[in-house]
This record gives C-alpha cells, structure tokens and sequence, in this order.
C-alpha cells in the first residue's frame, strides 16, 4: 500500500487471535495472473449483451461468504465458508490449498451468490441537487442553465487474480479424498511438516518454498488441510466454489498464505451471515469520512485500489476492514433463487438442442459460469463450426441458424437437465437457503498488500452496534438569494447528512454571462480519508483508536473562510463543521481571547458544541455532542461524543484556536511504515 500522512501507529503490535480459522485464502501456488476488468465497481448496472457472459464479480481478489449458526445446545457453533476460486491457465496446474481447525465436509457453490450479494450491498453514493431562494433569469438565449446538471456516474474498483495450489508428503491422516463438483479433493492432516509436504507432491500438487514455509507454520498450529485439483478432463471453466462446513467459534481469511499469489493492493471482500453484526477481529474496522466523497461524480472516488477505502486503510496502518453493510438479510431475499424460476420439466420438454437453449436464456440460466462448459459438453458443436472461429458464445446464442446448415455430433438432453440440477440450481437453492436462515448480513471490505498479510484476520459477532446503510446521501445546495444570482452563477454548498456542510462554488453576480463553474473539491481532497478507527469487542464500541475529526473539521473550517462573501450572504451554522463520532472526551481549546475551555464527556449521540466563557480558562457550557469548531464568536468547549475542542475568539477568526486543533490532531498521527524491515509494530 502506498505511505500515508494520516497513519496512526498505536495498536499496530497486537497479536493475532489464536481462535479457529474457518477458512479461507485463495491460494495461487501455481496459476499466474490474470487481469479480468469489471465495470461500475464490483458489478454491472445491468446485464451483459451476451446472454452467455457470467454476470461480472470482483477478480485480482478474495470473496469469501461465512455463515455463523450457533448450537442451540451452547456447543460451537456452525461455520459455512462459501470461498469463490479465481483461476486462469492450465488445467492440469491447478492446485488450490487452504489450511482450517478442523476436517470440514465439502461441497460446491455458485458464483450467482457473489454476483448477488455484490449487487445488493454495493456502497452506493447519491447526491440530490436543491436550489434555494429566488434566481434571476439566464441571460435570453442560454436556456435553462444552472448547476443541476448530470454528473457523470462513478466507477468502483476492480480487478482479477489467480489462483495456485499446495503440496506435502507421508504419515498423514487423509479424512477425505474424492471427487466434489470438478474437484478431486482432499482433506489430509499431520504433525510433521516434512510428511505433509511430500503426501501433497506424491499427489500431484506442487508447492513453492513461500508456501514450504508458510505450510511449517500452519502445521505447527494444528491445521487441518483442504486440497483442491480438477478431474481429470474438467476444464478451468468448470471450477465453481468450494464450500466448507464444519464446527468452530470464528471464520477466519488466513491472509498470510494468501500473500504468497496475491497482488498489491488486493480487494478482499466479505459477507458473514449470523444473527447481529460481524466485526474484525485482529484488524481495526474503519469508517470512512464522507467529506473526502466525490459526491458530484457518485463517488467514484471510493472504490478501487486508489480509492478511499484503500487510502483510509493504509492511514489506519494497513490492516483494516470498513464495513459497508450491516442490516437485515432481507435486502437478498429471492436475489440468489427464487421457487419456480427453473422449470425443469419444460427443459425435459425440449426436443431439440435450439428449443432446449432457448428455454435456458428465457428461464435467465444462460449467464450462469456454468452454463457454457456444460452446454459444450452435452451439445457439442460441430467441427465445422468451430474451424470457421465460431465463438461458444456465438454458436450457442445463434444455434437455430447453425441448427439448419449443419450436422451436429450426439447430443444428451437429458444428460444436461440432470447437470443443470446438479450444478446450477441445487447450488443456488442451498445458497438463497443459507441466506434465509440467517436474519443479519455483514459485508466488509479492504485492500491489502503481500507485504501486510503478516496475520490472519478473524471476525466475531457484536450484540451492540448498529446497522450500516450502503446507500449514502448527500445534498448540493445552489443558493441563489432573493434574486441575487443567476442559477448558473449562484454559490453551491455540499451539505452532509451528518450536518456538515461546505462550500464547493463561489458564486459570480454576472448577469450576462452563465460561467457554470465545476465544484472546487480540492481543500476537501487534502483531508484524512479515515474518519474513525476502532479495536472492536463483543459488545460495545470497542476502543476508538484513531479519531481524525478535529483535522477534519479544522479543514472544513479553512474551506469555509476562503468563501467569504459567501459566508457572509448565507453564514454556515456553527453546528454544520461538526463531525459528530461515538465515544471520547477532548480537551478543550481556546481563542486569542480563551486558553483552554474544559473538554467534553463521551457518549450520546453527535451533537453540537456549546457556548464558550469568557476569560482565560474559562469553561463552556456544554452542547449536546460532537466537535464544535466556531467559525465566529466566542470560543466554546464541547461536551458529548466529540473531543470537545472549540476553536475561535470574540469577532474574528480563531487562528490560534485553529493551530491548536491542528496540532492536537497531528499528535495522534505519524507516517506509516514504509517497509517491514525498518518499522515494528510495537
């Protein structure tokens, strides 16, 4: 990851929890990379034109989906582990290994749940456009005008990565070996490293020093083993997830053998099915500040590995999650499957291979990742077709037209309808099942690089904390006075649903000319992009462990003084540079006129500072929560949720009081590291 000016180190030494890893790392010890793009973040707005073409996830990365259902007896719970396998290359290379606490039963998955829940949970950024006051009219001629315009919509990131495998020897216990889905699969364990690594060599697997090392390590630990290769004959394009099912406390991404194939800045992204809310377990969870958005291009500033959540990480150290969604698992209810969407009796109907792939596009099957290999299995094209450069997708979209020109080899319809069972629909149908028997969905995000998977994250459930929306809002308000501005000339204020505000446009009284100026976003793009970090716990809040809100706000408050004449016409509330947060008194601070006011008591929802005293030393009266930074009279010290620094003085601006808060701020920030041989933890 790139170095920060914003990192906090504190806490950067904490040791990983020893709990059971439930799985999961998607383990390239073979494949090389393949870069794969996706398009508007981790799914398309709408659907491919090729009927054929899997509907698009996030590649260059990890997707794992964990359910946690606890024993109604008190015992440990259940952990499902839906992993998906990223792979491009040689068939015949493939080998995928992940290390987990105990001997899991195996099972295959569909990729239409990543593609789902990445639909129904993708952080989405909506800004609404207000116009206040009375405008003048554009000058004759110009139109309507204005600054309500369409912005163009964000993208998010994206990305691919391979996938490789493991190897290990003799005096292991094999628990399973069989096929699962196109896997020949294995479930092996042993206490001595060396035998482990020759069992998986004696078996085809081939293992690269990284992963030698790093198998020693998981040895020692105790793990169990689960092994992937493909039968024989079954392409790369056959490969669906692996699920694993098996008793344990908390799922767990073993991001240190992950390290060995894995990317700079890798996405990594998850969902934990459970009763509450999933949290981090041994990395911070991370909010981000939604002053840094690019409101007016749908944020697409946020996503990808340059984006906000990368940069909010790296100034949290490097190892952190943000959770982008917590709520009820409503919100993908049907979206996997839905009861009578397949028809398999009106497949068995179909006499003819173009009858039959016309009832698969109708029922939407044709964009299943599995769809294409088994149709070339079972409707093989003909040799003919294939010499011209027919695409599969080409042929099977258009096999009415080849129907009529060409002789087709044997095909096995029945065959096929069984296949769709097995691999299609039983698969989805056990997924919507999953989901549905879990009332809450978590999805946290992050990216990460080789060089800070140096520990595996785990993730528990907190009773406490409340839900998190993924559709963030966010007002553009042009303010136009009593016929003071054209709409197109008039000052424009990003106002946030947190009560913050700032002034993105200056306003220009020409009243001959439309300058539709852009927004001036770059004061606010020189802010944090973390807002708050947290330690998370079982209950509570947790520790709050970087709190950037008084540099935010001391910015906000910069970016508001540049628009003086604005400021004047149309004074932004005091209360709108407050940066209301959970938890943490501050000290206060004071003006040239106030030294110091008292600093503010945690808890309560975020709120407004309160008035200042007068004098040196003088205390406040307490607001109801939050920072409060004045931008004019007295200085004022908070009391609530914020650090309670006021920043101000009596008829001017509080410059001493802004050095203050910047400084405070500073103090609890310094440079990340920038490689591991030179920086601890500690």
């Amino acid at each position: 990851m790139r170095q920060s000016p914003f990192v906090h180190a504190k806490y950067l030494g904490r040791p990983a929890s020893r709990s059971i890893c439930s799985a999961v790392a998607l383990l390239a010890l073979l494949a090389g990379h393949h870069e794969a793009r996706a398009c508007g973040g981790l799914f398309c707005n709408s659907r491919p034109p090729d009927p054929f073409a899997p509907l698009p996830v996030a590649q260059n990365g990890e997707n794992v989906v964990f359910s946690i259902t606890k024993d109604p007896a008190g015992g440990a719970p259940t952990l499902v582990a839906h992993i998906q396998i990223m792979y491009t290359g040689d068939a015949a290379k493939f080998s995928w290994v992940v290390p987990v606490d105990a001997a899991p039963d195996l099972g295959v998955g569909t990729d239409s749940l990543f593609s789902s829940l990445a639909r129904v949970t993708q952080p989405q950024f909506q800004p609404t456009y207000i116009t206040d006051g009375s405008c003048l009219p554009p000058p004759q001629g110009f139109g309507s005008g204005g600054s309500v315009g369409a912005f163009p919509a964000g993208t998010g990131g994206a990305s691919a990565s391979g996938g490789p495998g493991g190897a290990m020897g003799s005096g292991v216990t094999v628990s399973f070996q069989g096929a699962v889905g196109p896997f020949d699969a294995a479930v092996i364990k042993s206490d001595d490293p060396v035998a482990l690594k020759m069992w998986l060599s004696d078996n085809g697997y081939v293992v690269s020093d990284a992963a030698a090392a790093l198998i020693d390590v998981y040895v020692r630990e105790g793990k169990f083993f689960v092994a992937l290769k493909l039968l024989n004959g079954v392409g790369v394009r056959s490969i669906q997830p692996i699920v694993l099912t098996f008793r344990g406390t908390e799922p767990c991404v073993p991001l240190r053998l992950t390290a060995i194939a894995a990317n700079p800045d890798m996405p990594v992204t998850l969902w934990v099915l459970g009763d509450r809310r999933a949290v981090p377990k041994g990395f911070f969870e991370i909010k981000i500040d939604e002053a840094r958005v690019d409101w007016a291009n749908r944020g697409s500033n946020y996503f990808g590995p340059n984006g906000l959540v990368s940069q909010a990480a790296n100034e949290a150290g490097g190892d952190a999650f943000v959770a982008e969604y917590a709520g009820t698992s409503a919100i993908a209810r049907g979206s996997v499957y839905v009861n009578g969407q397949y028809n398999l009796a009106t497949l068995q109907a179909a006499m003819t291979p173009p009858a039959y792939v016309q009832q698969v596009i109708s029922m939407g099957l044709s964009s299943d990742a599995q769809m294409l290999p088994l149709l070339s299995q079972y409707i093989p094209m003909p040799d003919a077709v294939r010499a011209m450069g027919v695409t599969e997708s080409q042929f099977y979209g258009n096999l009415s037209l080849y129907w009529a020109q060409f002789a087709f080899p044997p095909y096995d319809l029945a065959g096929l309808t069984t296949a769709i069972s097995t691999s299609i629909i039983k698969p989805r149908q056990d997924a919507q099942m999953m989901i549905d028997a879990h009332p809450y969905l978590t999805r946290l995000n992050t990216f990460i690089s080789p060089e800070e998977m140096d520990k595996d994250p785990l993730f528990f459930v907190n009773e406490d904390l409340p839900d998190v929306a993924n559709i963030h809002t966010a007002t553009f308000r042009t303010m136009c006075g009593n016929m003071d501005f054209m709409q197109c000339n008039a000052p424009v204020r990003l106002e946030l649903t947190d009560g913050r505000m700032a002034w993105v446009r200056a306003g220009s009284t020409s009243t001959t000319t439309c300058q539709n100026r852009g927004f001036d976003l770059a004061p606010l793009a020189s802010l944090p992009a973390l807002e708050f970090a947290w330690d998370r716990e079982t209950t509570g809040e947790g520790t709050r462990v970087v709190d950037n809100t008084a540099m935010i706000q001391a910015g906000m408050v910069a970016n508001n003084r540049a628009y003086a004449k604005e400021e004047a016409m149309f004074p932004t509330p005091t209360s709108a540079v407050t940066a209301g947060g959970p938890g943490g008194a501050g000290p206060g601070t004071g003006g040239t006129t106030d030294v110091g006011g008292s600093g503010g008591s945690g808890g309560g929802a975020p709120g407004i500072g309160g008035t200042g005293g007068t004098g040196v030393g003088a205390v406040g009266t307490g607001g109801s929560g939050g920072q409060h930074v004045a931008d004019h009279g007295p200085a004022a010290s908070g009391n609530g949720q914020g650090c309670a620094c006021s920043v101000g003085n009596t008829g001017g601006p509080g410059t001493f009081g802004l050095l203050m808060a910047i400084g405070l701020a500073l103090s609890t920030v310094v440079r990340r590291r920038t490689t591991r041989g030179t920086n601890s933890r500690g």
